[in-house]
């Protein structure tokens, strides 16, 4: 009986190694840091996570003494071994600081493949150029933080996924910077520097989102392109340039939208640049225009369009949209609450669907939502690296 006790007791010591692994794996870190105390064979079991992620567990617990916080996580750094793919420091208490600089040199060696670092909203921390070492990255994210990499800096050859959030860019830097990012497929910009032109040439992009300002984007060299979403606060320059010099530009963007396009999301300025006189906008006219056997909206599945003010340059679009999109399968139109009734909603979803249809599939209806509500779907949808 001793005997079954004995073994039974220590079942847990007793784990294969992959199953040790992935319970630790999948604990918050200062949970799989107090597993050292289980027995003698888990208490340096932690130190080979391939993954470090310190935010809000750690924060909390040591809410407001800050220095017992930072010496936590240089104790972790210093004891940690082997490689680590994932590193992650998410909206430390103290903001920026020397003491991250001296993190991120102290992960060089670390061939980290996945890096995330969101500070504070006060905080716009310039990293250190050694973080351009991280050659084998994959999966870059950050947020607060001011992005400038070395005049001699080749780009991330691996780099596949990059979101940035509230960062400061270089924009002409910035191009350059994507285009020798080779592998990327997922690009998301929210709320970063201010664009006028934004130049997008990545062979292998598949996701596009941006929310901010911005004149226009290109897509100079993305066949794989499936996804794009435009969430705009307004258009640069459609003050003091003349509007059909701006609005060429967004004729431009369906002029090099790639024919892999399956998901569209375009928001309200977008829209109506010409809201008092719809049908002078030119991005409609170059759609009506189109020989759509050769245009790129065989493969568009799925649009969603944001209206604040009224209809009259979504209608004509969504009109344009459904007859030339054989494989259509939902539409929505987003409609503010404080401009729209039920009465007006129900109007124009009668006129979606007298629309001639060129997929039998397509659903198109308008959904009736106030500013706050989107917002909440709107990071829940996209998963804003803020959030």
């Amino acid at each position: 009986m001793l005997g079954k006790q004995r073994s039974t007791s220590d079942i847990i010591s007793n784990l294969p190694s992959y199953i040790v692994e992935n319970i630790l794996k999948y604990l918050p870190l200062r949970d799989a840091v107090r597993t050292s105390v289980l027995s003698r064979r888990w208490r340096y079991k932690w130190v080979t996570l391939p993954q470090l992620v310190f935010d809000h567990n750690l924060f909390f617990l040591n809410s407001g003494d800050w220095e017992k916080i930072k010496a936590i996580i240089y104790r972790v750094l210093l004891l940690h071994q082997g490689p680590l793919v994932k590193f992650e420091l998410s909206y430390p208490p103290f903001g920026s600081c020397m003491d991250i600089e001296n993190w991120i040199l102290m992960l060089l060696k670390k061939n980290i493949q996945k890096f995330t670092l969101r500070l504070d909203v006060n905080s716009h921390y310039e990293f250190p150029c050694q973080l351009f070492s991280f050659l084998q990255l994959k999966r870059l994210n950050l947020c607060y933080c001011v992005f400038k990499p070395p005049p001699t800096f080749k780009g991330f050859s691996r780099l596949v996924d990059l979101k940035l959030c509230s960062v400061s860019i270089a924009p002409k830097m910035f191009e350059q910077f994507i285009s020798n990012c080779s592998l990327l497929e997922q690009l998301r910009l929210s709320y970063c520097t201010k664009f006028d032109f934004l130049i997008i040439n990545a062979p292998n992009l598949k996701h596009f989102f941006f929310c901010g300002t911005l004149k226009s984007v290109s897509f100079k060299n993305t066949p794989l392109l499936a996804v794009v979403s435009i969430e705009l606060f307004s258009l640069v320059g459609t003050v003091k340039r003349p509007e059909e010099e701006a609005d060429s530009d967004w004729v431009k963007f369906f002029q090099c939208l790639p024919a892999a396009i399956e998901d569209m999301h375009l928001d309200r300025p977008f829209l109506e640049i010409h809201n008092d006189v719809p049908n002078e906008d030119p991005v409609v006219e170059y759609l009506q225009a189109q020989d759509f056997s050769k245009f790129s909206l065989n493969q568009l599945r799925k649009v969603k369009m944001w209206s604040v003010s009224g209809v009259e340059c979504v209608t004509p679009f969504a009109k344009i949209l459904l007859a030339h999109s054989p494989v259509l399968e939902k539409m929505v139109i987003l409609l503010d609450l404080d401009n729209f009734d039920e009465k007006g909603a129900a109007m124009l979803e009668e006129e979606l669907t007298r629309f001639q249809k060129a997929s039998p599939k397509a659903h198109a209806c308008p959904w009736m939502m106030s500013i706050l509500w989107r917002q909440d779907i709107y990071y829940y949808e996209k998963g804003v690296a803020m959030l």
